[in-house]
């Protein structure tokens, strides 16, 4: 069962390394709190490409919010927790959709995904020289782009926001100060 294993074993990368980096955070004395996302973003068992229940996930991220310890969250992406404890992923862009999971769920007024591009572009920059920025697009103009082939964002991290209207701003980790795409 490669589908199984595979998320079984890539989900402990997440785990691992938010842990340390929360354990780090917290001996710097900045106060976070840790939270496992196996337990709050609840999914089918399709196993690579999981789907979540979004009733189930909204109340127990809604619950953890009440409950937490720090102003800092600190969770993973990509991953969620299947019925009976199992490990599932969330397939293609799954960190980018796990933003979208938790702002859907804590109605958030905005959501923030940072790429190595400017913002939404009219062409892919690997193949195009003379591209051009999108800086303010609709819900489903991004859809219908990621669609097509624009990888900087999948159409299911737009859905769970275009339901709540909440803005994603898609912004350069190489140059922050750029105005990006909303």
């Amino acid at each position: 069962e490669y589908d199984f294993i595979y998320d079984q074993i890539v989900s402990l990368g997440e785990i691992l390394s938010t842990k340390i980096i929360a354990s780090y955070l917290n001996s710097a004395g900045v106060d976070v709190d840790w939270q496992d996302a196996r337990k709050l973003v609840h999914t089918d068992n399709n196993y690579r490409d999981a789907r979540i229940d979004w009733e189930s996930t909204e109340h127990k991220v809604t619950e953890m919010w009440e409950r937490k310890s720090s102003n800092i969250v600190l969770t993973q992406g990509f991953i969620g927790g299947g019925d009976h404890n199992r490990m599932t992923t969330l397939g293609r862009e799954g960190s980018d959709f796990s933003a979208a999971i938790f702002a859907y769920c804590l109605q958030a007024e905005s959501v923030t995904i940072w790429k190595d591009v400017p913002g939404m572009l009219n062409a892919d920059p690997k193949y195009f020289s003379n591209t051009s920025l999108l800086p303010n697009i609709s819900y489903k103009e991004a859809v219908e782009l990621s669609y097509y082939g624009a990888s900087v964002i999948h159409p299911k991290t737009i859905k769970p926001l275009e339901n709540k209207h909440i803005p994603l701003y898609i912004k350069s980790f190489l140059h922050p100060s750029l105005v990006g795409s909303v």
